[in-house]
């Protein structure tokens, strides 16, 4: 038996912070009712991808049942309302104050349903001059100065996934799960309120620590570390390979072992990783005139007979090769459909993925006033 076995979450929810926060529930054995409105989550219609269906959807959804409610009639509201009774996590990633202008504020809930954990997920908070503003990934990662420390030092760059969304939707599981560990002492649950920029701000703390403590505003380096060096991408004789030098130790290894040059660890330029940080370009010309030498595989192998950590640029299509990748099977319109698989979902229980409003019916029998 999963450890939220017989746990009910209802989310209120859309995109992918929340629903992503849902789904790892779901993964850990909670029954969770995903309330849609009549058009449906939006993300449902980001892409036709697979099978004809979001892949956004298909990746955040499976497991859930999906039930049609329009909370602004009665009827429906009632059946929201009963489901909030006995539901042990409410989740929900409205605008900031909607769920109280709807009665779903946690002080209301809570009068009937001490036990439940309620979960707002936000953009900069339920408070604060920006708190009404909409707050999507892209804007999140600008705002938080995420984008000035990716991408290169004169073009600022976005990262290529929903990196605040997903981090939040991860804060916002665990913080699910340290109440629900509370309750089980206190009996009572509480309101975790988690915002997409507290969270990447967070995430941000060693370049905000450099702005404030050292004067120094960390930009983009490419594929290059911002703060480390050698660590990043350099060109050999076919392409590109990726080396990780995380200490002296390993520094002097490379410079022996691979680049066959010991004297260059104790050049006065690159002695220590803060005199190879500021006088990257010359290291990187150091390294590049032995590796432009070799190609790649041969490289690899002088890399790793010296244990210097290296890798590949994959493209995503070379990904799904990967001998590490972890996959598994959701169930989409009859079909089964392979999907990556994250840690903690051993990837033996086939999850379907809801039709808009499949469970209505059933849904609004079990949780029916009266």
């Amino acid at each position: 038996m999963s450890v939220l076995s017989g746990m009910l979450v209802v989310a209120l929810e859309q995109a992918v912070a929340a629903p992503y926060a849902s789904r790892l529930l779901a993964e850990g054995g909670a029954r969770v009712v995903k309330i849609e409105r009549e058009e449906g989550d939006f993300a449902r219609d980001y892409d036709q991808t697979i099978e004809g269906e979001s892949a956004y959807f298909v990746w955040l959804n499976a497991g859930k049942e999906s039930i049609v409610l329009d909370v602004k009639k009665a009827g429906d509201m009632a059946v929201l309302m009963n489901m909030l009774a006995r539901a042990d996590v409410f989740l929900q990633n409205l605008r900031p104050g909607a769920c109280a202008r709807l009665g779903l504020d946690y002080e209301s809930l809570s009068a009937a349903n001490p036990g439940l954990v309620m979960c707002s997920i936000s953009g900069y908070g339920e408070g604060g001059a920006l708190s009404e503003l909409k707050a999507y990934d892209f804007l999140v990662q600008a705002e938080s100065g995420l984008c000035a420390v990716t991408g290169t030092q004169d073009w600022p760059a976005r990262v290529g996934v929903s990196v605040c969304d997903i981090s939040t939707g991860l804060t916002a599981y665990s913080e699910i799960l340290r109440a629900l560990l509370e309750r089980s002492g206190s009996g009572r649950g509480r309101h975790v309120e988690v915002s997409l920029f507290d969270v990447m701000a967070e995430w941000m703390g060693v370049p905000l620590a450099y702005a404030k403590y050292a004067g120094k505003v960390l930009t983009g380096t490419g594929l290059h570390h911002t703060q480390i060096a050698p660590y990043g991408a350099h060109e050999t004789a076919d392409g590109l390979i990726i080396i990780a030098i995380q200490n002296q130790r390993e520094w002097f290894k490379l410079c022996e072992l691979v680049l066959g040059n010991a004297a260059l660890a104790t050049d006065p330029r690159f002695k220590t990783n803060v005199d190879r940080v500021a006088n990257r370009e010359a290291l990187i010309a150091e390294i590049e005139t032995v590796f432009k030498r070799h190609p790649r595989t041969e490289l690899a192998k002088l890399l790793e007979s010296a244990d210097i950590a290296y890798g590949r640029i994959n493209r995503p299509d070379e990904v799904w090769d990967h001998p590490q990748l972890k996959t598994k099977q959701v169930e989409l319109n009859g079909h089964l459909i392979t999907f990556t698989r994250r840690p903690g979902d051993d990837g033996t229980v086939t999850r379907s993925v809801p039709k808009l409003g499949a469970h209505s019916e059933a849904l609004k029998r079990e949780f029916a006033a009266g």
